[in-house]
């Protein structure tokens, strides 16, 4: 599939993408945190939970309206980054919820960071200290 350039098309700043429509958890992520967040709702949907993804593609502004909607829907809301989870997007996005959507959640919102720790800069510890969607992936690969 070729991807063919547009002149007239531009990308809405401010407006985040519903990757994949669900009903059970919406999970909101963007950048990287994509990567992590479509292997976990595959992941997931092989346990039979069926996920909302939206990227959020610009965080300033953020649209944090198509999240508010889809949490109404599903009543559940899983944030992805590779941040750390101290003053993080998930963290504002968390907040905005409580403020703006608390009666349509059903649990908390969760946040899936990285660990609270310096970025280290060997491989095996770096791997660590990132996201992962599972437990498997987590152990770092013997030489």
């Amino acid at each position: 599939m070729t991807c063919r350039r547009s002149r007239t098309f531009v990308l809405p700043i401010g407006k985040a993408r519903i990757h994949k429509v669900g009903k059970d958890v919406t999970i909101v992520s963007f950048g990287i945190g994509m990567t992590y967040a479509t292997k976990a709702v595959a992941e997931l949907a092989e346990q039979g939970i069926d996920c909302e993804l939206i990227d959020l593609r610009t965080l300033r502004p953020l649209d944090i309206d198509t999240v508010i909607e889809s949490v109404k829907k599903t009543g559940r809301c899983v944030t992805v980054e590779e941040g750390w989870p101290q003053n993080s997007i998930g963290s504002e996005i968390a907040s905005q919820l409580m403020e703006k959507a608390f009666d349509f959640l059903d649990a908390p919102v969760l946040k899936v960071t990285g660990k609270d720790v310096p970025m280290p800069y060997a491989a095996n510890l770096e791997k660590l200290a990132l996201c992962r969607t599972s437990a498997k992936s987590s152990r770092p690969s013997k030489p």
